[in-house]
């Protein structure tokens, strides 16, 4: 941190996610680099209205200054969603791009604004674990080389049970999914991350599945849904037109119970 910055009062603009990592994060940057923070929550799937409420009032809650949500899943499918849908692009064959392919879209849409805000520092939520890191910075090197990058959850290293009593010392609201399980949902799906993810020995428990819950214990019998496409692209569900976005959506709500 510079002291021209803390002196400002020039805000750190945090990619905002409302998980347990990023949350931690606005109190300890907060905290830690004497200055105020600005959230940010990119939107390429998976939150509804009452979702993007409570991410906001959480994150003011945890003392930002201001939230901002943009609206990404348009410019998400149209930049990369749909040429993994038309290369059928899949990891290994088997592993779909899901979360890791949103990162990019993610980046620019924080830098982008971030510029706008008058920050010249941004925060991300990564740890040393995945590939997530190396797709946010690489990013964000290139696209702005001109902010600063911080990581603290990499760079210190901390625990998840850390950043939970930190939050519960504090008596800041802490996540949903509390120390236990890391989610990650967007247009493309979901995954979930937590002890049982370690190793084969076991696995996640029914209640922490976000969208399947009780597929594979309450089975149900089988259905059939027509998807129309041109040149590559959804364009209907059914025989009901409709944006690609919005087809991708409707057949996410009916394939979730069959797991």
């Amino acid at each position: 941190m510079s002291n021209a910055a803390a002196r400002t009062g020039i805000p750190i603009v945090l990619a905002y996610s409302g998980g347990l990592d990023t949350s931690f994060l606005v109190p300890w940057l907060i905290e830690h680099e004497r200055r105020p923070v600005i959230t940010v929550t990119v939107d390429t799937g998976g939150i509804d209205g009452e979702a993007a409420r409570a991410l906001a009032e959480r994150a003011r809650a945890l003392g930002a200054v201001a939230h901002h949500q943009v609206e990404a899943r348009a410019d998400y499918f149209e930049q990369v969603l749909r040429f993994l849908i038309m290369g059928n692009v899949r990891r290994g064959q088997l592993y779909p791009l899901c979360v890791g392919a949103e990162r990019v879209m993610q980046a620019q849409t924080i830098a982008r604004l971030a510029r706008k805000l008058g920050s010249d520092t941004v925060a991300h939520g990564c740890t040393a674990a995945g590939n997530d890191q190396v797709r946010f910075e690489v990013a964000l090197r290139t696209l702005a080389p001109d902010l600063k990058v911080l990581a603290p959850v990499r760079d210190e290293a901390f625990k998840r049970q850390d950043e939970l009593e930190y939050l519960q010392q504090r008596a800041l609201p802490v996540p949903p999914t509390g120390a236990s399980y890391s989610v990650n949902r967007g247009l493309w799906g979901v995954t979930i991350g937590g002890r049982e993810t370690l190793t084969s020995a076991g696995s996640i428990p029914d209640d922490a599945w976000l969208l399947t819950r009780d597929a594979f214990t309450r089975p149900r019998p089988a259905e059939r849904h027509v998807l129309g496409f041109r040149a590559g692209r959804p364009v209907a569900l059914d025989g009901r037109a409709g944006s690609p976005v919005g087809i991708i959506e409707a057949l996410e709500a009916l394939a979730a119970p069959f797991g």
